[in-house]
């Protein structure tokens, strides 16, 4: 939006205004059972390498992001 001026209070800079023009509506949240909880919270690890080459975990390895972040 290069060049645009808008003076509208809502107004963010640095969005394109005329792709993320949706708003959200509604917002839902439930509990899951114990045994969705156990379900969800299992990963198989299957790589025996930890890192590649590159240094970046490997997916099914100990540091898998799917575990969650490691600091």
């Amino acid at each position: 939006m290069a060049g645009h001026e808008r003076n509208d209070e809502q107004y963010v800079p640095y969005v394109d205004h005329d792709i993320a023009s949706h708003r959200v509506k509604a917002v839902s949240f439930r509990v899951y059972s114990d045994a969705e909880l156990r379900k969800l919270c299992v990963k198989q690890l299957h790589n025996s390498d930890t890192f590649d080459c590159l240094g970046h975990a490997t997916s099914g390895g100990l540091y898998d992001l799917e575990l969650g972040m490691c600091f």
